[in-house]
């Protein structure tokens, strides 16, 4: 059972997948090596632990890529570690989020993170190893593969989410979280309210954790029990020195503060997960830090931010597939066949479902259904849904597909007004973008009478008769 990040690490170093790197810089030197071996290897990229980093002491460490392969986020999930392609890990992870009992998280006295505790004078976030992660990037941020802790003030509830904190000074972050997100919902009612908000920003975890985080998930229902549940057993939390909040006992790194309302600080620019810089500096919310625990020989954990492909946009895919598949089931469509998020669609802009069609209109109920939905809705810009035949993960099906099935004049809708981002490079005013739905199966009434021109292919039965006799040849 894996237990915290530094058990996450040892048995990712077992399956071969994790790569030490001694001496390089904070400064413009992770990110981009990082940056350089996705491009290089795309999902087969290790994780990167950098130790013994210029002017810090060996032992405080900072990692990269946690998720940035599908064995790894398998382990992640206590999953089997090999598939025959994406969707059916996505097929996998689905299935078992539909099936969970949620468990809630057990309060302990005290736990690792507690081993060092800094308060007033001695809060210093740049004790940690924070880099500059891009070359045009003006300022160090400190959270990027984290999650950040807040509460609903009506509720009660805490919610776990990943947003990125700039680096002020040693007592002063950001705290960027976009509209319509868990955490920006909760900073909203206590600025109504003419209130601070106290958040708990946690810079170093169990990967599980950041993947949830990271994952659409239904509101009032906090990421700690969906975590419970994967793992079987309660995640062990501590109280916050300063914000009394349940933060995770074996945690790297906690950073505790307050967001006060109507205070603002330039943010950005930063190197975003579309690829671009997207926006200059933009006044927004900060931290006053009040509180950093840390372990001993604490680990930074970071994600890798740039164009296609990197562990970002692998997260959102998955998760979002995931995410769609579950509420495509929920609303009652039968026979799903698969759902792939593609890295180059950065995990949310181009998503495929396979389907067997069954009905009249059922391609089309599925394109809006997946566009619509809460795992679908945010960023979206292009839904394709294609024949049982086709495996959505596989692009270049996908591309025959739309090429020979699909109709330009009846085989498009078009979705006005959707909920986007300043992230978006074609982002409308309103933070809104327009998206395409694209109908790329054989035409149901043609597929019924079965006047569609067949597919040229090998039959089931033939397949496996060559299987068997040139099995080393095919194998």
């Amino acid at each position: 059972m894996i237990k915290d990040l530094r058990d996450w690490l040892r048995e990712v170093g077992e399956i071969g997948e994790l790569v030490r790197v001694r001496g390089a810089h904070w400064d413009v030197e992770m990110g981009p090596l990082t940056h350089l071996v996705h491009e290089a290897k795309g999902g087969d990229a290790p994780a990167f632990l950098f130790d013994d980093v210029p002017g810090y002491a060996a032992g405080y460490r900072t990692l990269y890529g946690q998720l940035s392969t599908i064995k790894r986020l398998a382990l992640t999930l206590g999953l089997p570690l090999e598939y025959k392609s994406k969707a059916d890990f996505v097929r996998a992870y689905q299935e078992k989020m539909s099936h969970l009992q949620l468990v809630p998280p057990v309060w302990v006295d005290t736990g690792p993170v507690k081993e060092n505790v800094h308060i007033g004078d001695d809060i210093n976030v740049l004790e940690f190893p924070v880099p500059r992660h891009h070359e045009l990037d003006t300022a160090r941020y400190i959270g990027t593969a984290c999650v950040v802790i807040t509460q609903d003030p009506d509720e009660g509830w805490f919610n776990l989410g990943t947003y990125r904190s700039q680096v002020y000074d040693g007592k002063t972050v950001g705290c960027q979280i976009t509209e319509g997100k868990h955490g920006r919902i909760h900073r909203d009612k206590y600025f109504e309210r003419g209130q601070p908000m106290k958040v708990a920003i946690v810079c170093g975890q169990d990967p599980l954790l950041y993947l949830l985080g990271s994952s659409p998930m239904p509101e009032g229902i906090s990421e700690y029990e969906y975590a419970g549940a994967i793992k079987g057993e309660p995640i062990e939390v501590v109280a916050g020195e300063y914000t009394g909040f349940p933060v995770p006992a074996t945690a790297e790194i906690v950073i505790e503060g307050d967001i006060l309302p109507e205070a603002t600080l330039p943010e950005g620019p930063f190197g975003e997960w579309t690829g671009y810089y997207c926006s200059a500096a933009t006044p927004r919310p900060y931290v006053q830090v009040k509180c950093v625990m840390h372990r001993n020989d604490p680990i930074l954990t970071c994600a890798p931010q740039h164009k296609p492909v990197d562990e970002t946009v692998l997260l959102k895919g998955v998760a979002g597939a995931a995410g769609v598949w579950q509420a495509l089931r929920a609303a009652g469509i039968p026979e799903i066949r698969g759902v792939w998020c593609h890295e180059g669609g950065l995990g949310v802009r181009f998503m495929v479902v396979s389907i067997h069609q069954r009905y009249p209109g059922y391609a089309r109920q599925v394109l809006h259904v997946a566009s619509s939905c809460q795992a679908g809705a945010y960023n979206g810009k292009w839904v394709v849904v294609v024949d049982d035949d086709i495996d959505p993960a596989d692009m270049s099906l996908v591309l025959w597909a739309m090429s020979t099935r699909f109709d330009p004049v009846t085989d498009i809708d078009i979705i006005q007004k959707a909920w986007s981002s300043g992230r978006d490079p074609m982002v409308l005013p309103g933070n809104y973008n327009n998206r395409i739905l694209i109908d790329a199966c054989i035409p149901y009434d043609r597929k019924l009478r079965g006047t569609f021109p067949p597919v040229v292919d090998v039959s089931p039965e033939l397949r496996e008769k060559l299987g068997e006799k040139y099995r080393g040849l095919l194998s």
